[in-house]
């Protein structure tokens, strides 16, 4: 791996922790609202996930981005009310 690659893994890591923080609390958000979905909320998370799926495609980091891109997927289906969030 060359230090320019290395650097750039290093700054996704870095950004996807970041954004993985906010997620987490997002998520216990849409969570404890249940079936009361708040659409606005599960769109930032899937705007999060939909950066992290971006990023890991352009370094071929192909499982995250195949994580992410699933998770997007689950996203879908709570804004469009096809499943209600819960423990």
């Amino acid at each position: 791996m060359e230090l320019a690659d290395a650097e750039l893994i290093a700054e996704f890591v870095i950004e996807s922790q970041e954004g993985l923080a906010n997620i987490e609390q997002q998520m216990l958000a849409i969570e404890t609202g249940g079936a009361n979905i708040d659409v606005d909320l599960v769109n930032a998370v899937f705007r999060t996930m939909h950066s992290i799926k971006g990023a890991a495609g352009f370094l071929g980091l192909d499982r995250i981005g195949s994580l992410a891109h699933r998770l997007e997927e689950v996203l879908n289906h709570m804004r469009n009310r096809e499943i209600v969030p819960s423990s």
